[in-house]
């Protein structure tokens, strides 16, 4: 069947736009910016064709004519800086919407009113979160939420800084996930910019693992029954039941940081994700950046191996790709996108094995969503 269009959201500091093309996808245009002066975190689509858009600045905005025209959609939202939306795969209009300080809010009625999952509060180690923190950029949020698409009522979270969570129950209960996670790791002895001055290689191991090791960026889930993908602040980590147990899969010692994963299923399950070398003492702009080549790599074996891709992208960048700037497509031969905080897009129709760049001074991007129209 001949698609018309397809369509990318992509969500900046300072409103957002559409990228459009056609099934091709060699030529891409730029739509007029909407929601100028909101910070926009994601932007998502319903089954019912309905956009949302999750704000840093106030709250959740609805479009029911395509983004032509968008209005607030946050009654009962009572924090306002909403990191995350998902769809519910198996309840049509409810939209599950991560915040600011921890919380979990739904709505059932399509945006119309949301009401917070208090089971939430009863998680385990919750009393431990605190109320927010200044760590980073981020502070503590709930940024991820995925909604497994075999199980109704199983649901997903990263609470920044505390790790991930898993209900079975529609969020009344909650177990925390982090079993292998927690217990090692290769480079936790080494100095860091974490390690406290003339702290020995036991001590910055126990800092680390109680710590920075506990900084999950975000989880994709594969169509494989209980095979979840993490990039944690030290590592890209496999689970294959549920999240119960995880495998250090990270490409080799050194390449382990960074913040977006995502799976593109066809033929096989592939991985991706975009390192990031910690250069916190050279990069203040952008608190941890890629300087010199940018690259993406990618597993086709639950990672076994690794490879690295980069035909196509530049060698001199100073920029990051945050956690919600990676996405693909839905065609037989599915695009993968990225965006970068310095505006940047960037396009693979071959699994990454070339880049094209899409568009450029887009300004901030925080989050990629791609749509077939």
């Amino acid at each position: 069947m001949k698609i018309n269009s397809v369509k990318i959201g992509v969500a900046t500091k300072n409103g957002a736009c559409f990228l459009t093309s056609d099934e091709e996808r060699s030529h891409w245009d730029a739509s007029t910016p909407f929601l100028v002066g909101e910070s926009v975190n994601r932007i998502i689509m319903d089954r019912e064709g309905e956009l949302f858009a999750a704000t840093l600045t106030e709250g959740v905005f609805k479009s029911a004519d395509g983004g032509k025209s968008w209005n607030p959609s946050s009654r009962g939202l009572n924090v306002r800086k909403v990191w995350t939306l998902e769809n519910d795969p198996h309840e049509a209009g409810t939209i599950y919407a991560g915040t600011q300080y921890g919380h979990l809010f739904r709505t059932t009625d399509s945006g119309n009113s949301w009401e917070e999952v208090v089971g939430l509060h009863k998680a385990p180690q919750r009393d431990k979160w605190g109320v927010d923190w200044g760590y980073g950029t981020t502070g503590l949020t709930i940024h991820t939420v995925k909604l497994d698409p075999a199980k109704k009522g199983r649901i997903y979270i990263i609470a920044s800084g505390t790790g991930a969570y898993r209900s079975d129950d529609a969020g009344e209960t909650w177990d925390l996930i982090k079993n292998g996670i927690n217990g090692a790791c290769p480079i936790g002895a080494d100095e860091n910019p974490y390690s406290r001055p003339g702290s020995t290689p036991d001590e910055r191991l126990e800092e680390h693992l109680d710590q920075v090791h506990s900084c999950f960026h975000k989880l994709a889930l594969s169509s494989n029954p209980g095979t979840i993908f993490q990039q944690n602040h030290c590592g890209v980590y496999l689970s294959r039941d549920y999240g119960n147990l995880w495998k250090d899969i990270s490409p080799d010692r050194k390449t382990r940081f960074g913040f977006p994963v995502d799976i593109v299923e066809n033929r096989n399950s592939n991985a991706f994700v975009i390192p990031v070398p910690l250069n916190e003492e050279i990069c203040k702009e952008h608190n941890v950046c890629i300087r010199g080549q940018l690259s993406v790599y990618r597993t086709g074996d639950f990672g076994e191996t690794w490879e690295k891709l980069e035909k196509g992208l530049p060698s001199g960048v100073h920029t990051n790709v945050l956690r919600d700037a990676f996405s693909h497509g839905s065609l037989a031969s599915p695009g993968v996108y990225f965006g970068t905080t310095t505006g940047e897009v960037y396009g693979s129709t071959d699994l990454g094995e070339t880049w094209n760049l899409l568009a450029k001074g887009l300004g901030r991007i925080q989050g990629i969503t791609a749509f077939v129209a």
